[in-house]
């Protein structure tokens, strides 16, 4: 694990034991509620989430079963926390400690847990460990103790529009240069790639890496939209889907990520949002948006793999079989699959394109994380620790035989393409729309 290095601290003056407690406690009670304690207060010690945790899979360790982490949150909670335990005497925590469980804290919320939901899935009373790490990432948020990948691109997305800080001008500027360089590829003259657009069908929403870093992702996801004649458009507005206050457990810089894609749809009077391939962005603009204001979305925001899906099923876009080599598996990302709900439509698509298709087991609500999600891709420092941790899912895709691995969620790829390289998996990590690009029958 890391020596906390890369962490976020607040400065000396609010290092005071008893401010720390005061702030953690007015953000416990504001994300928790007496379904949430009684939660926490059930688990029974059986044991059954062990194996369906990727840490504890990957490496044996006793001290990384959800419940093992739960019980040390439940003791942080119940030595400072509690109203009645936190009074007395012989049972309240030693504020002179506190420091020390703080950073226990920091370990098993923000290092040890990527809040992938599977241990859910396994427990008799029906414990959802990751709320409780997400419950106690939020308290650690509230006095600056985070990782610096959950910190910096946040302020910057809330302070710039989006987490790269690109300009409005820059994201014109390189929109225009893909368009060019779709126009060489496709060999259409006059081709353009609409921005601003009034009445569009689709807001496609993408990640500001490929627009700055990794345009030809982009251009996949657009030369499948022109293939099937969407009527979509760009918002020079809102460029990202990325949201990494999702994963600070911090409700109040997640909307205000999330209300600048929403306010562009809503100024284009587009009648749907289409997000990028990013697992915890769809997450937190489909679902937990609309747990935070109550109420449903009042348009469809659908996840890019749902759209072929539709296209395929239509007739709108025709996919030679074949054209890459097999077999082909595919990794469900947990916030789009096991948390979202999109376990067919991928699979619907990559069977249009080959005859070569395998599954990896388990697969769908019960796949495996890859080990790269919960913030643990965007900070330098939980680089081994990611890796480690992806034992489980590097050996269940060594058990496919699979060629290809394809996935639809941009931090899915960078870990699969990091355990190819340690693991020696000999396979190629795509982006599914990049199969899916190169199959379409002009």
């Amino acid at each position: 694990m890391s020596d906390n290095s890369d962490t976020v601290r607040t400065d000396a003056k609010h290092e005071d034991p008893a401010h720390l407690l005061k702030q953690m406690g007015l953000t416990l009670g504001k994300n928790s509620n007496s379904k949430t304690r009684s939660m926490m207060g059930a688990c029974v010690q059986c044991g059954l989430c062990a194996e369906a945790c990727h840490y504890y899979a990957s490496t044996g360790k006793p001290k990384f079963i959800p419940a093992a982490r739960l019980q040390k949150f439940q003791d942080v909670l119940n030595a400072y926390f509690h109203p009645l335990r936190s009074r007395l005497p012989f049972l309240k925590g030693d504020i002179r400690s506190l420091t020390q469980k703080i950073d226990e804290l920091y370990q098993i919320a923000f290092e040890s847990c990527t809040i992938c939901g599977k241990c859910a899935l396994h427990c008799p009373m029906g414990i959802h460990t990751g709320e409780a790490m997400m419950l106690a990432r939020s308290m650690l948020t509230s006095i600056g103790r985070l990782p610096s990948g959950l910190d910096e691109p946040v302020k910057k997305a809330m302070e710039e529009g989006n987490y790269v800080g690109l300009t409005q001008e820059d994201f014109i500027e390189n929109m225009e240069w893909i368009a060019e360089e779709i126009t060489d590829d496709i060999g259409l003259e006059g081709f353009s790639i609409p921005i601003d657009k009034m009445d569009a069908d689709v807001l496609f929403i993408p990640h500001p890496l490929e627009i700055r870093d990794i345009p030809f992702l982009l251009m996949y996801y657009i030369r499948i939209m022109h293939a099937a004649g969407e009527n979509y458009t760009f918002s020079s507005h809102g460029f990202d889907t990325v949201n990494y206050a999702y994963y600070q457990g911090n409700k109040e810089n997640m909307m205000r990520i999330v209300e600048r894609p929403l306010a562009a749809r809503e100024t284009l009077r587009a009648k749907s949002i289409v997000c990028s391939p990013c697992g915890h962005g769809f997450r937190a603009m489909r679902w937990e948006a609309e747990k935070y204001r109550g109420q449903r979305h009042g348009f469809p925001i659908l996840s890019f793999v749902e759209l072929v899906d539709r296209y395929v099923r239509d007739g709108r876009i025709k996919l030679q079989k074949d054209i890459f080599e097999g077999p082909i598996t595919y990794h469900d990302p947990c916030n789009i699959g096991r948390r979202g709900g999109i376990l067919q439509a991928p699979r619907n698509v990559l069977k249009a394109l080959t005859t070569q298709y395998v599954e990896m087991d388990p697969h769908g609500v019960g796949n495996f994380c890859c080990g790269g999600g919960g913030g643990l891709a965007s900070t330098g420092t939980f680089g081994q620790t990611r890796i480690e941790m992806g034992k489980a899912k590097a050996e269940q895709i060594r058990k496919t035989g699979a060629r290809i691995v394809a996935t639809g969620c941009f931090n899915c790829l960078t870990q699969i393409r990091g355990l190819n390289e340690n693991y020696d998996l000999n396979i190629e990590p795509k982006n599914f729309a990049e199969l899916v690009a190169e199959s379409i029958i002009a």
